[in-house]
């Protein structure tokens, strides 16, 4: 074998690679064009070098520059984010189970998996947008302010657990659970419960409940969650949304697995 065939045993990140990522991230941080002055001191860079890494980004059909030189994304960063859920399997099937739970609870339905060492919510399904909440399609979240993030983290090796918990913990509210020993509880009830709820850990006035959604190999996949306002998502309404999310959950893993078998 040729030696330039062989992978380096340390992989080299490519600089020019990383510094275009970023500047894509930063775009999309900002509701608003973003101007060059702006993306440079964000990147860290000169303005030439963030100049004409944009003008490559331009070029290639993900960013745009408007009459005010200002960027901004283009639909083909949408159409790359639609390829990777076009193979999801789980947020294809789940699609008609989220808007079902939508409408028999008047609450939102969330579609989430865990990507890398956060919560990463691919679809949501709501009968009628009466409020608002930071996880949304595409959004973010810590594993240990949500019940999604619960049930992901409970189906997960201690190895991956322990190092999740050793890091510093964010506070979203002031009822975010930081406490390593309280966390570990609650992932013990969820491993042994098949359910994790959330008080107004991530959002003040807002809770949820989450089960989850398990492959082929009976291994936690996903997570199904119904979140609300902590006046209707509660511990009066707990049993009625777990029924609802499991049987939901039980149809979205069996067609997981007959996909499998197919």
């Amino acid at each position: 074998m040729d030696a330039a065939d062989t992978e380096p045993s340390t992989p080299r990140t490519v600089q020019s690679v990383t510094r275009a990522i970023s500047l894509l991230k930063e775009i999309a941080r900002t509701p608003q064009p973003s101007g060059l002055s702006d993306l440079a001191r964000a990147a860290g860079l000169s303005k030439p070098a963030v100049y004409n890494l944009l003008k490559t980004l331009e070029v290639e059909g993900l960013v745009r520059k408007d009459a005010d030189a200002r960027y901004s994304l283009t639909w083909g960063m949408y159409e790359l984010g639609s390829s990777v859920l076009r193979g999801v399997d789980v947020s294809r099937i789940a699609r008609v189970h989220l808007d079902t739970l939508a409408v028999e609870t008047g609450e939102a339905a969330l579609l989430a998996i865990l990507d890398d060492v956060s919560v990463l919510y691919l679809d949501r399904g709501q009968s009628a947008e009466t409020f608002t909440m930071v996880a949304n399609v595409g959004r973010r979240s810590p594993l240990h302010t949500n019940a999604s993030g619960k049930v992901l983290l409970a189906g997960q090796d201690p190895s991956f657990i322990n190092h999740i918990l050793a890091g510093p913990l964010e506070r979203r509210t002031e009822h975010t659970i930081v406490d390593r020993r309280e966390l570990l509880r609650q992932l013990d009830i969820a491993r042994r419960e098949g359910y994790a709820v959330c008080i107004e850990e991530q959002e003040v006035g807002l809770s949820s409940i989450a089960v989850p959604i398990r492959d082929h190999t009976g291994a936690v996949s996903a997570a199904l969650t119904i979140a609300g306002p902590t006046s209707r998502v509660n511990d009066r309404s707990w049993d009625d949304l777990r029924t609802r999310l499991d049987k939901e959950a039980r149809e979205i893993s069996a067609q997981l697995g007959a996909t499998v078998a197919a």
